[in-house]
């Protein structure tokens, strides 16, 4: 049995230009929630941009995501994206970018990420052309939600409690769970808890997470809790990793709105 592609090859990316640092996106209903492009996949762009901006600096460097934050105007599903990105910051050891998403020829969703730079010892540092994220990248559409896919369960609504069971398809080369599905997990913990909440289907429309530690071992859970009374649409959300003493993993911010569909 062949395996499976990685999953950045089915959130509807193409055309990854390094030199303009520019994606294209095209969402499709499997990527989407309740009729809007899931907010996790707008934290994979921002991030992948990211990374390819911060790579044109760092060299060899190990680079690791340390916080993103987005925001999403009205949560949707357009037709295309087209998605770029800029370097605000290229310090020694920690890098900022900022990644501009337009549907239609307007704005759209804009966000921030900062990548910690960690010198390696030159005499392991692998060669930099195995660093840089290929401009090609094929598209493998899913042929059933993402959360399904990936294997998220909901426990407890109310309580935003969910959950996700290590796989290796899931890990990145480091041996941990990949930064979009920590998004992931947090985007499903996060609309369980609105939904169930306010009666209706949420969407995300702002989106700040902080990546505190690696989820090596499994399963990943979640807690998230209003911030203020359910009308006010934020919420806190919280990763452990059940496998390593319950630690915390992820904090996350988030707001929602009601969703289009």
């Amino acid at each position: 049995m062949s395996e499976a592609p990685p999953f950045f090859t089915r959130y509807g990316f193409s055309d990854l230009d390094p030199a303009a640092l520019a994606l294209t996106v095209t969402p499709y209903p499997e990527i989407c929630v309740a009729g809007a492009l899931r907010a996790t996949i707008v934290a994979s762009a921002i991030d992948l941009l990211g990374a390819a901006c911060t790579r044109e600096i760092a060299e060899v460097d190990a680079t690791f995501t340390s916080d993103l934050s987005l925001r999403i105007a009205r949560p949707g599903m357009p037709a295309r994206i087209e998605a770029s990105a800029e370097r605000l910051r290229g310090g020694r050891r920690l890098v900022t970018t900022g990644v501009t998403l337009e549907a239609d020829g307007a704005p759209w969703a804009y966000g921030e990420t900062t990548f910690s730079r960690i010198a390696r010892d030159p005499e392991e540092a692998p060669d930099r052309s195995e660093l840089v994220t290929p401009s090609k990248i094929p598209r493998h559409p899913l042929s059933r939600p993402l959360a399904e896919e990936v294997g998220v369960t909901v426990l407890d609504p109310t309580a935003g409690r969910i959950r996700i069971p290590l796989r290796p398809a899931l890990l990145n080369p480091e041996g941990v769970l990949q930064g979009a599905l920590v998004a992931l997990a947090v985007e499903c913990a996060a609309l369980a808890c609105a939904d169930a909440g306010l009666g209706r289907a949420q969407a995300v429309c702002a989106l700040d997470l902080r990546y505190l530690a690696a989820a090596a071992a499994g399963p990943v859970e979640s807690e998230a809790a209003w911030i203020g009374a359910p009308s006010d649409r934020m919420l806190r959300v919280r990763l452990r990793d059940s496998g390593r003493d319950h630690r915390i993993t992820t904090t996350a911010l988030v707001r929602v709105v009601d969703a289009p569909a």
